[in-house]
């Protein structure tokens, strides 16, 4: 009897593990039913590669490491079964989850990502980087076939490439540096390829430590993988440097906003692209889940390193400049230091075009001295064109010439911002800080009042003292307009009227008589004249 009781809690035990929530892809449940069988028995050796429970067929399977930013391809599930976001569900503002079937991602793309990943992970201070974590294609090979099951040779071959090292150079090129920091470089005693990236060895460690590893297929589209329903977890037993995995069956939802959800926008079936936003071990029933998010969670300001599961966007980390003068530039015609606001026309050679930015990258042969910390010499510093300071068309490629202006200099950051607008050529910083101020308070002062203001300049009104400037003899008073006049006018900037000038002083609260002159460029405010 009692070994009867046994039997039946163990068998509830094991089907309750393999029950599917709402967030269970049923895109993929063929693949999954294939291996429920054996998926408690299915552990992975992260060091030999293989798994009890793939088969011959499965050889194709490969984990792709996701981070937030990540582009999936996703078809929107059942919307009847979606859930708040947080653990505090009466929150009527609570992000809503909509359960979703992730189709695929494109291969370079996971490439790409697996290996700036496995970089962070097991790349160490090199003495060829000139103490940069860095790693050789040789070794990020073998650590992408044992870790991850996949090829980088087949890859190569896939995607039109002749080697490992042509992939690599191609996949890390100057747009992607500029984005991500990682780049190529050939190790000049042995002539290997190698990657570094501008990460501290702490800080890559910590931004890669929580990747989720989803299982891909390659499709028959060389150019696409697509998922197989399994994600690969860590067991909470397995310690040391040879950690074993199982598979389990991956959930996946979208993180909408509630008045997105009520207002509709999403409906069963309807497939788009959306950004990895989280990946929680047991955040479905005990089984991973994938949240993702149809705006990039890296635009969000999100940390690295953090307390959510991932970490986060790698634009928003620190990065550690690299030494050494084989990786930087030695000569500059201009120190960054020396950099003024107002500057030029100055000859710029576009870099990079970064959509995530929002900006051109350009090098205006400015660099900057590194500290004794990271080895001393000098480094570039590439200058960041904002798309709204382009004039013109946007349409520039790497390598092409465009002159710019220095528009302004951030020299404890390291940075400095330029623009296309020959109109700030000579002005000083503080100069185009207070012209921005300016147009800033006119906007709101013409969005605010649509009064024609050119109608009142002239005419004399009583006013109210709010305040007395304490840089300057000007008052700010707010001018008392009739009734019958059939508008208002918003607080101005009172200057006593030339020749009156008194020992007379205003305080908060004082009744005075204005004449309106009309609008203070320099500040963006009403113009007035105290006239006692």
């Amino acid at each position: 009897m009692k070994s009867y009781i046994c039997y039946i809690l163990f068998y509830y035990v094991l089907s309750s593990r393999h029950q599917t929530s709402a967030f269970t892809s049923p895109l993929t449940s063929n693949v999954v039913d294939r291996r429920i069988a054996r998926r408690d028995v299915a552990m992975m050796d992260i060091s030999g590669g293989t798994s009890a429970a793939i088969d011959e067929a499965d050889n194709t399977d490969e984990i792709a490491l996701l981070l937030p930013g990540q582009t999936l391809r996703i078809q929107i599930g059942d919307v009847s079964s979606s859930r708040k976001a947080w653990k505090k569900r009466r929150r009527n503002s609570s992000p809503i989850l909509i359960p979703c079937s992730i189709l695929g991602m494109n291969r370079e793309w996971m490439v790409r990502w697996n290996v700036l990943t496995l970089l962070h992970q097991i790349g160490e201070e090199s003495p060829a980087a000139d103490g940069a974590v860095a790693i050789s294609a040789g070794k990020l090979g073998r650590a992408y076939k044992k870790r991850l099951g996949g090829d980088l040779q087949a890859h190569a071959d896939a995607l039109g490439y002749d080697s490992v090292e042509s992939l690599l150079q191609a996949l890390f090129d100057e747009r992607v540096q500029a984005e991500y920091g990682v780049s190529t470089f050939v190790e000049p005693n042995h002539g290997n390829l190698m990657l570094m990236t501008g990460l501290t060895r702490r800080q890559a460690r910590s931004f890669s430590s929580s990747a989720g590893m989803v299982q891909f297929r390659v499709a028959e589209e060389n150019e696409k993988m697509i998922h197989t329903g399994l994600a690969s977890v860590r067991l909470s037993s397995s310690i040391g440097r040879m950690p074993k995995f199982s598979q389990e069956v991956l959930g996946a939802a979208l993180r909408v906003s509630p008045y997105d959800e009520a207002a509709e926008k999403y409906q069963q079936g309807d497939e788009l692209n959306a950004f990895v936003y989280s990946y929680e071990v047991a955040g479905d029933n005990e089984s991973p889940l994938l949240v993702l998010t149809a705006d990039d969670p890296r635009g969000k300001g999100i940390a690295l390193g953090g307390t959510g599961t991932f970490g986060s966007s790698t634009r928003v980390f620190k990065r550690r400049n690299t030494k050494g003068g084989n990786f930087q530039h030695d000569t500059y015609e201009r120190e960054l230091s020396y950099l003024s606001a107002g500057e030029g026309p100055i000859s710029a050679t576009v870099v990079a075009v970064s959509s995530h930015s929002n900006a051109v990258f350009v090098d205006c042969g400015v660099g900057r001295k590194r500290g004794k910390r990271y080895g001393g010499g000098t480094t570039k510093v590439l200058g960041m064109l904002r798309l709204e300071d382009i004039e013109g068309e946007m349409d520039f490629e790497a390598g092409d010439k465009i002159d710019v202006y220095i528009k302004a200099v951030s020299p404890q950051s390291g940075r400095y911002m330029v623009t296309q607008d020959s109109s700030i050529k000579n002005k000083k910083q503080k100069d185009l800080k207070m012209e921005k101020e300016a147009d800033k308070r006119k906007d709101r002062l013409s969005s605010k009042f649509s009064l024609d203001m050119s109608s009142v300049i002239g005419n004399e009104y009583d006013g109210v003292v709010k305040a007395k400037s304490k840089s300057g003899d000007w008052c700010y008073v707010q001018p008392i307009v009739g009734e019958e006049e059939g508008f208002d006018l918003p607080v101005g900037v009172a200057n006593i009227l030339e020749g009156n000038e008194s020992d007379t002083s205003y305080s908060s609260g004082d009744s005075v008589r204005v004449r309106v002159e009309g609008i203070d460029e320099k500040r963006g405010q009403l113009s007035l004249i105290l006239l006692n």
